[in-house]
């Protein structure tokens, strides 16, 4: 018995050592990585390059296809957007979704949705090409193209899952990322604070985007001091290092085409120098091959990506031998959260603005439940008012609860010089000055002045107290003249006058314009006028004979007219001279108490109209509707104040209507109905052609009509090509009608004003 004890230990310990045998020769066939005491520590190094960074997210693909679990993450620049997301969470496939639903051109940019801007603000921008603010009589030119903001914002919002982290370490992959001090040229180490600030701060490319203050340093793009972080990723403790590089290499003469790729240039100088000591620091280093990009190439996205999965293919068999056994990471799935329970508002900076401003232009109401885009919508509203350098907030946890910290910095430049260029085939060429300053009498009021000099010397002058939701007090003063060849049968028709003897005259057009208004907001969009107006209105021909030998002038109106009136506004438009959705509707009535041209024998008389438009998308089309009808109440003496239809790219003046087809001031009549519709395709980018027709009726009494309704008089179709410039909307239409002879060609260059 003694003897068999001994066997059976003996037995049981071989039947432990096969087995152990043939785990171990499973295990080498099941995984391709050696077998450790523990696993190597896996860092992963991202380069800044603008657009080209695009290409980390195709290696992230590949190597989170692989199995492959990273221990670490640094990255500058665009290293440091993609990175700070991996780290905190999306997957490799996920960025790439991300990524292909952002709009970069307005990301870039400082492009304030039209939305967000009140109708003065609109009116504002929408009639100047440049703005350059100035201080003490000398023009400030801006430090950079684009504050920054809407990458600020769309970092916070896709971070918004680890607002609450602080420490870089805590994330669920620990990370940093590299910031340059513009002050003294340091690099800096940004490890923890608010996350989405870090990485705007160090994707701050200087000239492109405004440096950003944290801890009262001011911090610019960290690929000016280490644009490939990998000595200090391996001081973390990494054991096995994957980078990947999108820096450029030295350009020939001939593909140095501006002073982007100069300065690029410049800069690459160092950055090559230091790649020849960090890439043997690397242990797997992938370069994808993106020579033929640049660093705003955003538009050729897709590829970009695309050779990154590529490169990053080719090192696969030096990945492989780093994947983990059944490792795949987790895809994040409380991805850019819509809403968050905000407890207060938290707002410092502030010193000329007061909180109820701040406050009511950001238009959110706490406690209680508020949608990470009303956040942006609140930025961009306090962003349209020109009264803030930045805008900087935080949404942090704290004991009482989730708070949004708002610190804004206030401008201190109050005066602004704006120009502008226009031509139509109405007014003529036209160059435009603006000066405008803020804060004159109170501290939420503008005054803004416009000389315009040309073909017709013509000038604006507005002054403007912006109350938000209550009424706010605006005055208006304005001229405009032009001189138009009209039909003589248009004159004999509306003055039943005898037959002047001539084919066309030339009328001489000039209106003299004083507004007092209150406007107020009573939803997004939705806007209510009430005001009072004198108005000195004056039209002329020199054409005609006349008995007077002092004076050679017949006059169709030369008077001063007195009124009170009221609009309505709805303006939900995402673009005034190429809308690809939302809906516009003007009400406006006029009640006319003097004309000055007929004293005693004046009679009271009204002017009512209504204009509904609607702009409808599909892919690169867009349907364009538009209906208006206009009428006279009342008898009135003269008819300077009809309607009259004709022409395309001018202004709109008192109720001078465009309307294909025919010249200007071509038709008229004191009622009207007119409607269209057109068809928009963006052949390419910023790039639109267009069909369009429009019918009307026009003339005097034509209610009184009994086909008022059906019988449509005049038709007219265009054809037309229009592009988008940063002076503004290039519009050539064709216009034509069957109802006369020749076609019309309308030139608008530049915005209206």
């Amino acid at each position: 018995m003694q003897k068999k004890n001994n066997i059976q230990p003996l037995f049981f310990i071989a039947l432990l050592f096969c087995a152990s045998v043939a785990s171990a020769q499973q295990d080498s066939t099941a995984t391709i990585r050696p077998i450790k005491k523990s696993d190597p520590k896996i860092g992963l190094v991202l380069s800044g390059g603008g657009a080209k960074g695009l290409a980390h997210i195709g290696a992230l693909k590949v190597i989170d296809s692989l199995g492959i679990e990273v221990d670490y993450v640094a990255g500058t620049s665009m290293g440091a957007i993609v990175g700070s997301l991996y780290a905190s969470g999306y997957t490799g496939q996920q960025l790439d979704s991300i990524f292909q639903t952002i709009n970069f051109d307005n990301i870039i940019s400082d492009d304030i949705p039209r939305k967000a801007k009140t109708f003065y603000e609109r009116r504002e921008n929408e009639r100047y090409a440049v703005t350059l603010p100035f201080k003490d009589f000398s023009v400030q030119l801006p430090s950079s193209l684009s504050k920054g903001q809407n990458i600020y914002n769309l970092l916070s919002r896709l971070l918004s899952n680890v607002k609450s982290i602080d420490n870089f370490e805590n994330l669920p992959i620990p990370f940093f990322c590299i910031a340059t001090d513009v002050t003294t040229g340091e690099e800096v180490v940004l490890d923890s604070g608010y996350l989405p600030r870090a990485v705007n701060a160090s994707g701050a490319l200087p000239s492109l985007f405004a440096p950003v203050e944290i801890d009262g340093r001011l911090l610019i793009d960290g690929g000016v001091t280490d644009n490939y972080p990998v000595e200090k990723l391996r001081a973390k403790g990494m054991d096995i290092i994957i980078g990947v590089d999108v820096q450029d290499d030295l350009r020939t003469l001939d593909e140095l085409n501006g002073a982007l790729d100069i300065l690029t240039q410049i800069n690459n100088f160092r950055t090559i120098h230091d790649m020849e000591q960090k890439i043997p620091k690397t242990d797997i280093y992938i370069a994808p091959d993106i020579s033929e990009f640049s660093v705003v190439s955003f538009d050729q996205g897709n590829k970009i990506i695309q050779r990154g999965f590529t490169a990053t293919s080719k090192k696969i068999n030096q990945l492989k031998a780093y994947r983990q056994r059944n490792y795949q990471k987790p895809e994040l799935t409380n991805i850019a959260q819509d809403s968050i329970y905000l407890k207060y508002l938290d707002i410092t900076g502030n010193e000329n603005y007061s909180r109820s401003f701040i406050k009511g232009r950001f238009k959110i109401k706490t406690p209680g439940m508020v949608a990470y885009e009303d956040i942006n919508n609140g930025i961009n509203n306090l962003q349209a008012t020109n009264n803030f350098k930045k805008i900087n907030y935080e949404i942090l946890e704290k004991k009482v609860g989730t708070v949004l910290e708002i610190r804004v910095e206030e401008s201190d430049v109050r005066n602004y010089l704006r120009l502008g260029l226009h031509y139509d085939e109405l007014l003529r060429s036209a160059a435009l000055v603006n000066l405008s300053r803020k804060n004159v009498l109170f501290d939420n009021d503008i005054v803004s002045a416009d000389f315009i000099v040309g073909d017709n010397i013509r000038y604006n002058f507005d002054y403007y107290i912006d109350k938000g939701r209550y009424w706010s007090i605006g005055l208006h003063s304005e001229f405009v003249k032009f001189e138009q060849d009209i039909r003589a049968s248009l004159v004999e028709d509306i003055n039943n006058s005898v037959p002047l003897g001539v084919n066309s005259i030339e009328i001489q057009y000039r209106d003299w314009t004083q507004q007092f208004y209150l406007q107020t907001s009573l939803a997004k969009s939705f806007n209510l006028v009430a005001g009072a107006e004198i108005k000195s209105l004056t039209a002329f021909t020199e054409t005609l004979e006349t008995n007077d030998l002092e004076n050679d002038r017949t006059y169709f109106s030369d008077g001063t007219l007195g009124s009170i009136y009221g609009k309505i506004l709805l303006d939900s438009y995402d673009n005034a001279q190429f809308p690809n959705s939302g809906w516009w509707v003007q009400t406006d009535f006029h009640l006319y108490l003097f004309n000055t041209e007929f004293g005693d024998d004046f009679n009271e008389f009204s002017i009512a109209q209504i204009e509904v438009g609607r702009a409808i998308s599909a892919g690169k089309w867009t349907l364009a509707l538009d209906a208006m009808l206009g009428i006279s109440i009342g008898q009135h003496n003269n008819s300077s104040l009809d309607f009259y239809l004709g022409g395309y790219g001018a202004r709109r003046i008192n109720n001078i209507v465009p309307f294909y087809g025919y010249d200007f001031i071509s038709l008229g009549g004191d009622t009207m109905l007119n409607a269209g519709a057109e068809i928009d395709y963006e052949i390419f980018k910023k790039n639109h052609l267009s069909f369009g027709f429009n019918l009307a009726n026009v003339s005097d009494d034509l209610f009184e009509r009994r086909d008022w309704f059906t019988q449509a008089q005049y038709v007219g179709y265009a054809l037309g090509y229009g592009i988008e410039t940063f002076l503004g909307p290039i519009k050539l239409k064709y216009s034509f009608s069957p109802q006369q002879d020749d076609g019309q060609f309308f030139v608008q260059l530049g915005y209206r004003f």
